[in-house]
């Protein structure tokens, strides 16, 4: 788990993100309903498919461009859980956003976002979701070459651009070039609404 500021204009709050190994073998709904039990100065908690997500700073990307969104007021969905996916996804079809990165029955792991006030009620909520759903992956998100290439592929990353950032052919490397790239797809997003 980390725990990172977001920031819109003198406003701070904080995201938590997570890989939770799926142990109690928790469904779509049972995840839906928990995501919904927040507690006083929780604004987000999302669940995520964590296949195609490539890195902790993917999520904590899509977290800061949701914040944004939610206090400048330009949303492309209804709250701020959907508007953390709709980001993560960099798709600005909520639709999309589900068919790609929502949960599902059956995953054994998920990305967990969390938002709230303080670094405190974060740290909580994603306590709670860890005894509930299991264990906190201490290494989140660990690439292999099959799930680099199912990534490039989704968000439409070619060598090419690897290439520019890295000539490596080590996969941790070519892990964050890819990353980097991802999350210029998220902020994309922003940029067309």
């Amino acid at each position: 788990m980390i725990l990172e500021s977001v920031e819109y204009e003198d406003e701070i709050y904080w995201a938590g993100i997570a890989e939770l190994s799926n142990s109690s073998h928790m469904g779509t709904d049972a995840l839906v309903n928990l995501a919904s039990e927040r507690d006083a100065g929780i604004y987000a908690i999302q669940f995520l498919d964590s296949s195609l997500i490539a890195s902790i700073d993917h999520l904590l990307s899509a977290a800061q461009n949701a914040v944004n969104a939610w206090k400048g007021d330009y949303m492309l969905t209804r709250g701020l859980d959907a508007e953390i996916l709709v980001y993560a996804s960099a798709q600005r079809q909520i639709s999309r956003a589900i068919e790609n990165l929502g949960i599902r029955d059956g995953l054994q792991s998920i990305a967990l976002v969390v938002v709230g006030g303080s670094k405190k009620d974060v740290r909580n909520a994603i306590s709670k979701m860890v005894a509930k759903v299991g264990e906190d992956i201490k290494i989140a998100f660990v690439p292999d070459r099959e799930h680099l290439e199912r990534i490039m592929h989704h968000y439409g990353v070619n060598e090419k651009e690897i290439e520019a950032l890295t000539d490596s052919d080590e996969i941790e490397i070519w892990a964050e070039a890819l990353s980097r790239c991802v999350v210029s797809r998220v902020s994309i997003v922003a940029l067309d609404t």
